[in-house]
């Protein structure tokens, strides 16, 4: 295989797994790149986002866009947003910036070899687990949560946050899906406690839509299995949000009809990491029984130590 001059792939004579030629493509794997001093501020405007928000890390490619043009008037359109994903392409290829300082979508794993290299590998595994153990922290509690995320790249930062309280997040850009809505009526009919969902999408009129069109068919299904409905609330983005953080606004997209017209747009990832982790914590204090939360951290705390006891005299 050989290289061109500028850095791309020469695949021409070569067998490909499809059967195709190219003469031309993409760099592959770690590259050296040398861009252009235009795109070197761009990259060290990157790194300085990244540092800024590393307790956050990994941000998806939209908010670090978000970031530069509230911060460094970078150009707040799809042309510049896609020149910055290829910069972040790039500049991780060149260990310019970590791979995994990026949120992109990952390849899936299920099955694969499982099984201990020998007993004391499987005693460490046990301790481990044994380590690892805690109580569900929603233990006690008067009202499930849960969050719907519009953007699933999104998902991991808002878990985080999350975490600490027991609450699951869900994907809700496939609620579009018929089994997907079925799924949660069956997941939020079959709890003990009544159900609150917070929801984080885009303030335009297809992420509107697509919370309100789940919410409304959940709540259907949900009554039809004979269960409380769950109280939705729109947690991001709202009104209010873009104007307490002067959050940047696009037209509507001529192509996006669902609902009434609206003359300004926003996406969820305009909010930094500090405020939309903020916002998350915020809604889960207020409806998280937070004594009930401190009981079942003690309770699995003690749980846990009497299980690394026990370990360790089985060993």
């Amino acid at each position: 295989m050989a290289r061109c001059h500028d850095g791309l792939m020469n695949t021409a004579g070569r067998d490909t797994v499809s059967g195709r030629t190219y003469h031309r493509t993409r760099v592959r794997g770690f590259a050296s790149w040398s861009p252009r001093p235009k795109t070197v501020r761009v990259i060290e405007q990157v790194q300085a986002v990244l540092d800024e928000y590393r307790d956050h890390l990994p941000m998806t490619a939209r908010q670090v866009f978000y970031r530069l043009v509230g911060r460094y008037s970078y150009p707040k359109d799809e042309s510049a947003y896609n020149r910055l994903q290829e910069y972040l392409n790039r500049a991780r290829r060149a260990r310019m910036i970590p791979m995994t300082a990026i949120r992109d979508d990952r390849a899936v794993m299920m099955g694969g070899p499982a099984g201990y290299e020998g007993p004391d590998q499987f005693w460490e595994a046990v301790k481990a687990d044994a380590d690892a153990y805690r109580r569900p922290l929603d233990e006690g509690q008067p009202r499930a949560v849960e969050v719907w995320v519009e953007a699933t790249g999104m998902m991991p930062m808002i878990a985080n946050v999350t975490a600490d309280f027991g609450v699951p997040v869900y994907g809700s850009g496939g609620f579009e899906s018929v089994a997907a809505k079925h799924d949660a009526a069956q997941r939020i009919a079959g709890r003990a406690a009544p159900t609150t969902v917070f929801s984080i999408g885009d303030l335009d009129p297809s992420g509107l839509s697509i919370v309100d069109a789940a919410a409304d068919d959940v709540a259907v299904f949900v009554g039809q299995l004979d269960a409380e409905p769950p109280t939705v609330i729109r947690l991001a983005i709202t009104g209010e949000q873009v104007a307490r953080y002067q959050l940047p606004t696009a037209p509507q997209k001529g192509t996006d009809r669902r609902g009434a017209h609206m003359p300004e747009t926003v996406q969820a990832e305009a909010l930094s990491p500090d405020q939309l982790t903020a916002l998350v914590r915020a809604g889960l204090e207020g409806v998280v029984d937070l004594g009930a939360l401190d009981d079942v951290r003690r309770r699995s705390e003690r749980e846990r130590r009497a299980l690394l006891a026990k370990v360790d005299r089985l060993r």
